[in-house]
């Protein structure tokens, strides 16, 4: 197996609750970055916790994150985590721009399920996150 980029926008990044289990697949730092097309970025609440879920298309901003590189083993962990088992999130491939490069590459991102978000915002549970910061967007552990 090789390895992967991986785009992480939330709980996964550093100073996060979830940085651990990223560095326990074996996830390396590669970049700041931002996603080079825009989504939207929504905050789930799920009791005292909140944890962010990108939509894919249809957003106004660039979404600010961490670049990895992962061993494709490390991803099919992080699925279970990400809830992708279930249907929640789906690992997908984004365009993101490394900020140390300039770069645009193509890496894996856990976005939010469009039929799962519906049932969200439905009941509550999920709102838009606007920015502070022009057109992009960031996340805040």
């Amino acid at each position: 197996m090789g390895v992967a980029y991986l785009f992480v926008y939330g709980t996964l990044m550093r100073g996060c609750p979830l940085h651990d289990a990223l560095k326990e697949a074996g996830a390396t730092f590669a970049s700041l970055a931002v996603t080079a097309d825009r989504h939207a970025l929504y905050e789930v609440r799920s009791g005292n916790e909140r944890y962010p879920a990108m939509l894919l298309g249809g957003g106004e901003h660039y979404v600010a994150g961490e670049l990895y590189l992962i061993p494709e083993e490390g991803l099919d962990k992080l699925d279970v985590l990400e809830g992708v088992v279930e249907g929640e999130y789906k690992r997908e491939k984004v365009r993101v721009k490394r900020e140390d490069t300039g770069q645009v590459v193509e890496a894996y991102a856990y976005v939010i399920d469009p039929e799962f978000l519906e049932k969200l915002i439905l009941e509550g549970r999920a709102k838009l996150v606007t920015s502070l910061e022009g057109d992009l967007v960031r996340w805040k552990c």
